[in-house]
């Protein structure tokens, strides 16, 4: 409902309805399977549920130029920058990162 809910203030400028989940599940892939059961809906990212958009499975509500934002934090452990594999992690996500704020393709930023 978290998410729900500041999808709702973002795109439509007020507070979601006084309602309460009609299921509660683990993670966001939980949310998409019981989305394909019928479950109702939710706001899930694109990237979980293109896949299903495609085949029909789900129906996208709403298109909003500007969506939420959704701030992401890379976090590690303290001294685990020695890791070559985790200083590796770090390094090609930080450089993915400069291109996260490109608007994907086909899709002009308004």
């Amino acid at each position: 409902m978290p998410i729900v809910r500041r999808y709702w203030r973002t795109v439509f400028g007020r507070q979601h309805p006084p309602i309460g989940p009609a299921l509660t599940v683990p993670n966001l892939h939980d949310v998409v399977a019981a989305l394909t059961r019928g479950a109702g809906y939710s706001v899930v990212p694109r990237s979980l549920c293109s896949d299903h958009l495609a085949a029909g499975r789900l129906v996208q509500l709403d298109d909003p130029c500007d969506g939420p934002l959704n701030t992401l934090f890379l976090v590690r452990r303290p001294g685990s920058r020695s890791n070559p594999d985790v200083a590796r992690v770090h390094d090609a996500l930080r450089a993915d990162a400069l291109c996260w704020n490109s608007p994907p393709k086909g899709r002009q930023k308004s």
